[in-house]
């Protein structure tokens, strides 16, 4: 059972979380309105990297970023980032690091002030128990990707918790078929309990918005071509980050 000091916590930082997000969408849609046509996913863009980094500053995620030297400031071409997933932080860990916009959970659509935030955010949604749904979401995936945009997926589907890396969905790969794109691979490692293993979000938002910290470290990988198919291409980059997760979780100890 959480304490008295950790509920008051969890509940100070998700009125936070609320209050900055809504401050947050307002100003840039104040900001792209006056905006030339051709600036306007730049504000964007900028818009959301720094909601990213305001919300993991209230919630008081510590973040190690290793590899990320190696990495250009902008992507040579169009960018599929590629990595594990257990918290729904990992979202804005990368989208603060990489831009451009996430492959996510269709349900996130529904949620309050998150779900308008993800939708102005230009997320594309996935439903994987509808066979449509995914075929529409690699469509999409495939015209971001066309018109020189990151894209960051995870393709185990959920989250999970430890470092083992499930198996990879192959869809986002298939989007990416025949384009000239960089394959950038993530591995991602938390401290003990923080994944989302809660039957629901809210649950595991207030655990996490209870917590004093969240420590987390990132490790990326140098980008990769596309291999000849795409299960060899997922096959390559699933113990590429399978690696990275490790790597991670050794800059994560003590």
């Amino acid at each position: 059972m959480p304490t008295l000091i950790e509920r008051a916590r969890a509940a100070a930082r998700t009125a936070a979380m609320a209050g900055f997000t809504l401050g947050m969408m307002s100003g840039v849609r104040v900001r792209q309105r006056v905006s030339p046509e051709a600036a306007r996913y730049e504000v964007y863009q900028a818009w959301m990297k720094r909601w990213c980094q305001g919300l993991l500053d209230i919630f008081g995620v510590h973040a190690v970023i290793v590899g990320a030297a190696e990495l250009p400031p902008l992507a040579a071409s169009a960018r599929l980032v590629v990595s594990n997933h257990r918290s729904p932080l990992d979202i804005l860990l990368l989208l603060r690091q990489f831009g451009g916009c996430v492959l996510s959970r269709a349900d996130l659509a529904t949620w309050p002030v998150l779900g308008p935030a993800a939708i102005s955010a230009g997320t594309i949604f996935v439903d994987r128990k509808d066979t449509m749904s995914g075929v529409v979401a690699v469509r999409k995936i495939r015209d971001r990707l066309i018109r020189g945009r990151t894209v960051i997926v995870y393709p185990e589907g959920t989250t999970y918790a430890g470092d083992e890396v499930r198996t990879f969905h192959e869809g986002a790969f298939a989007a990416a078929r025949g384009l000239n794109i960089e394959l950038v691979p993530v591995g991602i490692a938390y401290q003990a309990g923080s994944e989302f293993v809660e039957p629901t979000f809210g649950a595991h938002l207030a655990r996490v918005a209870g917590r004093t910290e969240t420590r987390v470290a990132v490790a990326v990988g140098a980008p990769l071509p596309m291999l000849g198919s795409r299960r060899e291409t997922a096959a390559a980059l699933h113990t590429e980050i399978q690696a990275l997760v490790l790597k991670a979780r050794a800059s994560l100890s003590p």
